[in-house]
């Protein structure tokens, strides 16, 4: 059979007998060995050709309906750049198959020239990307229309962002903030000298900032037309201003605007008068709690010092002390618990790990040199990296139970990165790593924790993982030793069985499909493309 071309119903069915069956590629099939391999069908290379020729910088939809990537891709001929970055031709395919289309040329692979909308509805994408302005034109498309061709929407645009429910956009061309409906507006002008822009999380009230020359200031403007049919005017809420964060309910709006020569003040606003009054002095850190109830901030920091930390509610009111000397801080998932790393050495880049539950628990100081640390997804673990001195140097995980009278118990020495499986079923994390990083063990601590329970090693030899939503299968990768590449393998988390997917990848490497039901990945060398392999057991 032929794979270099697959229709698009095609491809679902050839899945399912693929992962029923195995299949070689076409050039396999002619007697063609993957590299480093003696016999490519026992190896691997289970994938089906979505886009032949050489792919770079692989990108999915949130819905895992559609791929982008680049192709001819070239280095621009200016001193400064980052070396990884690429201008090239701009191409969208479905997972499940289907013909790619080639929708622009001249789209860089940085942060901000292309973007999935949330909903996945539209791709967005700059062409001809100009490296002294940073800016190129502006095009939106309809995935889910095969015809469809971009829509142009701005010929100097530096700066877009889709509103979290994926119907509105706001980008700034020639310095223009314009704002209006997806995928053609019209778009109204909203203000000029704008840098960035930021939606609420409900979509209904758009923050921009405009340029250092005009005044840094933060301004909000409702998206959609006041009662009247009128369009209300940009609000200015303050100057000099730093950083915002809105809450998620979207009532709040906290923002550091400059209070000195070298601190911010921290302000919080309220819709949808959007008032600000001053919580905090010298801010460095702060955030809301996922449910919208609480802020935290640091307070009263100087340029040589870090401020004190305050937890109290969300309108900014007065709060209760509960760390010294605070730079980074999380709530836990639930918003029952707030983290954080007090008395910070900003030389060695660590402090005490904090934990306190909110309402009023007392702080407890649980761990030390910390340089950082994630919440599980329920809120009721957290983990963090402790710096060791003795009897040997190593920074080792630590695990410690939110609201327990336990210490924190160590879940393993020699940590290279960690995280919590989806659904918080295990501290999952990579150990006993050679080849300066390349090759370490996967391993797990299924939560909770047995008082003597050791972690269960799941992969050795991997670089890369990455978690089905379910939590249910891994994607890994493996980095080759005889090029600059990596196998992808599949681990089922109930079976423990390892299954390898394709050899000779580039990263990153995407769930897909249907219920995450395929991998999508681009090869290098000899059968370069866009792949898609069946990501179930």
């Amino acid at each position: 059979m032929n794979r270099r071309v697959m229709a698009t119903g095609a491809l679902t069915g050839a899945l399912v007998v693929l992962a029923l069956t195995g299949c070689k590629r076409e050039g396999e099939a002619k007697g063609r060995a993957r590299p480093g391999t003696q016999n490519a069908e026992a190896a691997g290379g289970t994938g089906i050709l979505l886009a032949e020729g050489a792919a770079e910088d692989l990108r999915v939809s949130a819905d895992g309906r559609f791929a982008s990537f680049l192709k001819k891709t070239r280095k621009p001929t200016v001193e400064g750049i980052p070396p990884q970055m690429r201008l090239g031709e701009l191409y969208v395919v479905p997972v499940e198959g289907g013909q790619p289309r080639r929708i622009g040329d001249g789209v860089t692979n940085v942060p901000g020239g292309l973007l999935f909308s949330p909903d996945s509805r539209h791709v967005l994408f700059l062409t001809g990307y100009n490296l002294a302005n940073q800016s190129g034109v502006l095009h939106s498309l309809v995935l889910a229309e095969p015809t469809a061709e971009p829509q142009r929407l701005g010929d100097a645009v530096s700066y877009f962002v889709p509103s979290p429910d994926g119907k509105q956009l706001a980008f700034v061309d020639g310095g223009v903030l314009k704002l209006g409906a997806l995928p053609a507006g019209p778009f109204r002008p909203v203000g000029g000298e704008v840098a960035t822009a930021e939606f609420s999380p409900d979509s209904q009230t758009l923050f921009f900032k405009r340029k250092l020359r005009a005044a840094g200031s933060l301004l909000t403007v409702p998206v959609q037309p006041l009662a009247t049919g009128a369009l209300a005017e940009p609000r200015v809420l303050g100057d000099q201003v730093g950083d915002y964060l809105s809450s998620a309910d979207s009532r709040y709006l906290a923002y550091q605007s400059r209070g000195s020569a070298s601190t911010y003040d921290l302000y919080v606003a309220e819709a949808p008068e959007w008032k600000g009054k001053k919580v905090a002095t010298g801010t460095t850190a702060f955030a809301f709690s996922p449910d919208s109830q609480w802020l935290a901030r640091n307070d009263g920091g100087k340029p040589e010092q870090l401020g004190d930390l305050m937890v109290g509610p969300a309108s900014g009111e007065a709060g209760r002390k509960v760390g010294d000397g605070v730079k980074e801080l999380a709530f836990s998932p639930d918003s029952r618990a707030l983290g954080f790393l007090a008395k910070y050495d900003e030389s060695a880049r660590a402090g005490l790990m904090g934990v306190v539950t909110l309402p009023d628990g007392e702080p407890k100081l649980v761990g030390s040199r910390v340089p950082n640390f994630t919440w599980g997804a329920d809120g009721k673990h957290v983990a963090y990296l402790s710096r060791f001195l003795k009897p040997i140097y190593s920074v080792d995980l630590m695990l410690y139970a939110v609201g327990g009278e336990e210490k924190a118990r160590k879940a393993q020495a020699g940590v290279f990165g960690y995280g919590f499986a989806p659904e918080n079923g295990a501290l999952v994390f990579r150990s006993g790593c050679t080849r300066e990083g390349r090759a370490c063990d996967f391993k797990a601590l299924t939560l909770p924790p047995a008082p003597e329970a050791a972690p269960d090693a799941w992969l050795q030899g991997i670089y890369s993982y990455k978690f089905s939503k379910d939590g249910e299968r891994v994607l890994a990768t493996s980095a080759r030793m005889d090029a600059d590449t990596f196998d992808v393998s599949l681990y089922d988390v109930k079976s423990h069985s390892r299954r390898m997917l394709d050899q000779g990848a580039q990263l990153p490497v995407y769930f897909a499909g249907p219920g995450e039901s395929l991998a999508v990945y681009v090869l290098k060398g000899a059968g370069a493309g866009v792949y898609v392999a069946p990501a179930r057991p």
